[in-house]
Order: C-alpha cells, then sequence, then structure tokens
C-alpha cells in the first residue's frame, strides 16, 4: 500500500473515531443535569460569514516546482440546512515562490530563479456538527468534507511547466467557539488534495545526462497540502 493511501485511510479512521466519541460522549452528559447546570446548550446553526488567516503547508511534489509553505487568507460562508449539518463555500488565497526550471540546463544551473505565485482555493462542501444543535462548554466541533477548484492563474513558464486550473478534494475537523455573548471564533484544519502534472521536457537528459523526472510513468501525481486557519465568525441574516 502506498505512503499517501495510508495516511488516507488512517486519517478517516480517526476522524471516524473522534466522531463516535463526541457523539456517545453528548448522549450521555446530558443525561442527570439540571437544564441550568448542563455543559449543553442549544444553538442556531444558521449564516455566518468566517474571516481567517493561517498557514498553508504546500508539501513537496515530485519535481520540487510546488509552491513553498506560506501565510494564507480566508473567507467562508457557512448556512444550516437542517440539524447538525450546514453547508460551506470558502475562498482561500496564498501568496508565496516556487522554482522556475530550465529542464536543458544541467543540474548545477538548473534553478533559474523564484518567482512569486498565489495559489487560490475555491470550494465548498458539508460540515457535520459533533454535538448536534448543540455547543458543549460553548464549543462545538465537527468534521467536514467538500470539493472545489484550486489555480495559480499563470501561463506556462520557460520550462514549459503549467500549474492551471485543476479540481480539488478537502476533509477536515473544525471547532467552533459560540459564547452568549461576545466574538465567535473558528479554528480549521483542511487537508487540500490536488494533483501535478509534468511537461515531457521535465524528463529529457541535459548535457550532464540528468533530467528533472526519470519515471516516465510519474507524469502526474496527487499531493495533500495541511491548511491551518483561525478567525472570527460574523453571524448575518439573524
Amino acid at each position: 500500500m502506498q505512503p499517501m493511501r495510508v495516511i488516507r485511510s488512517t486519517t478517516a479512521a480517526a476522524l471516524a473515531a473522534v466522531a463516535s466519541l463526541f457523539t456517545s460522549s453528548a448522549a450521555q452528559a446530558q443525561v442527570g443535569h439540571m437544564p441550568d447546570r448542563s455543559p449543553y446548550e442549544d444553538v442556531k446553526i444558521g449564516q455566518t460569514l468566517t474571516v481567517m488567516g493561517g498557514w498553508l503547508a504546500v508539501q513537496r511534489d515530485l519535481a520540487d516546482v510546488a509552491p513553498t509553505a506560506s501565510w494564507l487568507a480566508a473567507l467562508r460562508y457557512d448556512i444550516g440546512v437542517g440539524g447538525p449539518a450546514s453547508l460551506f463555500a470558502r475562498y482561500v488565497v496564498s501568496p508565496s515562490e516556487r522554482r522556475l526550471l530550465a529542464p536543458g540546463n544541467p543540474l548545477a544551473t538548473r534553478v533559474i530563479g523564484t518567482p512569486g505565485v498565489a495559489t487560490h482555493i475555491l470550494d465548498g462542501g458539508l460540515d457535520m456538527s459533533l454535538t448536534g444543535r448543540k455547543t458543549w462548554h460553548h464549543l462545538m466541533p465537527s468534521i467536514n468534507v467538500g470539493a472545489g477548484i484550486v489555480s495559480d492563474f499563470a501561463k506556462a513558464d520557460t520550462g514549459a511547466y503549467k500549474f492551471g486550473t485543476k479540481f480539488s478534494f478537502n476533509y477536515g475537523v473544525s471547532m467552533r467557539y459560540l459564547p452568549r455573548r461576545g466574538p465567535q471564533l473558528r479554528i480549521d484544519a483542511t487537508n487540500n488534495f490536488w494533483k501535478y502534472q509534468y511537461p515531457d521536457r521535465y524528463f529529457v537528459k541535459a548535457s550532464d545526462t540528468t533530467s528533472i523526472l526519470t519515471d516516465t510513468r510519474k507524469r502526474e501525481g496527487w499531493r495533500g497540502n495541511w491548511g491551518l486557519s483561525a478567525g472570527v465568525i460574523f453571524p448575518i441574516f439573524r
């Protein structure tokens, strides 16, 4: 089994275990408490807008042309659709830089620059609260899954490489802090998956008999890229 598949299956199992733990705990903790002493409070899952900042840890790809890890800014919209479920739409931008490669150059002079690049992610999906329509000590944990597109809106570089615009998939966990009064806060940890594809020139040997990539069977590859963000929630259309 490939390492990436092991990571995915292990993470999925962990998320399922966490969901089961919180659900069973929620059911047990509500028994035996007076309403005014219960750690659980009913909340309305309405519409919210969250302004966030954080860090996008882009994973290194096969050719090492992916953007470096960098800070991110995000805007997230959520709307409750019944029970513990809500739908979300999210926009993320992360300015960074990457290596610019000249495939025909020898290894010593192959890197010819580190231009700036901005990664844009537009996605949406389903968010499920693990405590139902309640908070536990004002906290509401949730799991989410979604899909969208990712792009750097850049043309092909001098080495014929182009990231382009492509589909992305994600899963993650969230924690909301929802006090009766005062600011509402949110923390998200999201793993974004997208695919890299490489031009034929990356497999052509230079004068020193080296090439950027050697295995022609690996012309593309998926990578997971974790993002961690936190921000302030603004309820809207109450």
